[in-house]
């Protein structure tokens, strides 16, 4: 409670602080700069199916709301930067319960050693989650990579040159978006950018959390591609492979008999501009993890039976629609073993 009343205020505090529209205040010749931005977004998921919403939806029904806002503020004085962003979400994730929940999703301080290079300490994102879905052009993710996303506790450095970009990251104690500790994770991205072809790898470990929780060590590997074959289409690669330890049994409060499970998924998705405001979007997905197998040596009986086995495939044909640069309007159906029928959202930036 305490953590949520304090999150309240601080909301409250950047409201009344002064107007919410898109504005960047110039605090001295030199550049220094404070910009205040956000986004609602409302919209969610239809028709989810019960026979593959494994590990996607905290229930199964027609429709699964997965309205959003964010409401940040960022800005550089001297070297020094800073940012704290609030988010409200759903707690839509299995085992979550479906209702709102407002807390800090960034908040951190960084310096820049140069125009190109620099660092971030406190509660941010993870190396790896600035790239995770590089390769996947659909609104609405398709194939979850389970990185560690944002973490308290983190130290990141990035940097970006013409065509190289690079990043690496730690975090102590690092925990799940549910709470559970999954240990000090270790992450970081390599890449390169041009205009015909874009590919970033991707890297994470962690720690493990020593019997406090189910998760424990785990090592995974990232891949995302762009490749622009003409002015108005785009093909994308996205795909990771996994082996993450996970506790098999639990007495009283330690977790024991650690297993490692063997998990990978691959996207690949297409993105073609009719013009300025219309794009359509097409993807093909598969993804397999070891704990759904049901004659494999480390299935999850404390699940329901998968209805398709060790793995699943499916696909996806959606369009996004931008009647203004700060509005998105996009609608996506998937067929196939697919965990949800459609996606309506409908997304707006200030």
């Amino acid at each position: 409670m305490l953590k949520k009343t304090t999150v309240a205020i601080a909301l409250a505090t950047l409201f009344s602080a002064g107007s919410v529209n898109a504005v960047t205040f110039e605090l001295n010749d030199a550049g220094d700069y404070a910009r205040l931005y956000g986004e609602v977004g409302v919209g969610g998921h239809i028709d989810t199916n019960p026979d593959y919403n494994h590990d996607e939806f905290y229930d199964t029904k027609g429709y699964v709301d997965d309205s959003f806002a964010t409401m940040g503020m960022e800005g550089q004085r001297g070297k020094y930067r800073y940012r704290l962003e609030l988010d409200y979400q759903r707690r839509n994730w299995l085992g979550g319960d479906g209702e709102f929940e407002l807390a800090i999703d960034k908040m951190y301080i960084g310096y820049a050693f140069t125009d190109h290079q620099w660092i971030e300490l406190g509660l941010t994102d993870t190396a790896f989650d600035d790239y995770d879905h590089f390769g996947d052009f659909t609104f609405n993710k398709s194939v979850e990579t389970g990185e560690a996303g944002d973490q308290e506790n983190t130290v990141k450095y990035q940097a970006d040159f013409d065509h190289l970009i690079l990043g690496a990251s730690y975090s102590y104690e690092g925990e799940h978006k549910s709470g559970a500790l999954q240990g000090d994770i270790v992450n970081g991205y390599v890449g390169w950018m041009s205009d015909f072809l874009s590919v970033v790898v991707g890297l994470e470990t962690r720690g493990g959390s020593d019997g406090i929780s189910k998760y424990g060590e785990q090592q995974q590997v990232g891949l995302g591609v762009r490749l622009q074959v003409m002015p108005k289409l785009a093909f994308g690669f996205n795909g990771f492979l996994e082996d993450e330890d996970l506790a098999t049994r639990k007495s009283g409060d330690v977790y024991l008999g650690y297993e490692t499970f063997r998990n990978y998924g691959l996207t690949l998705t297409s993105k073609y501009d009719l013009n300025e405001k219309w794009e359509i979007i097409a993807s093909a997905n598969h993804e397999e993890y070891e704990g759904w197998d049901l004659i494999g040596p480390n299935y999850d009986y404390t699940d329901q039976p998968a209805e398709y086995g060790k793995e699943r495939r499916w696909g996806s044909v959606g369009f996004n629609y931008r009647p203004a640069k700060d509005i998105v309007l996009s609608l996506e159906g998937r067929f196939g073993e697919a965990p949800e029928a459609g996606y309506a959202y409908a997304r707006m930036y200030f």
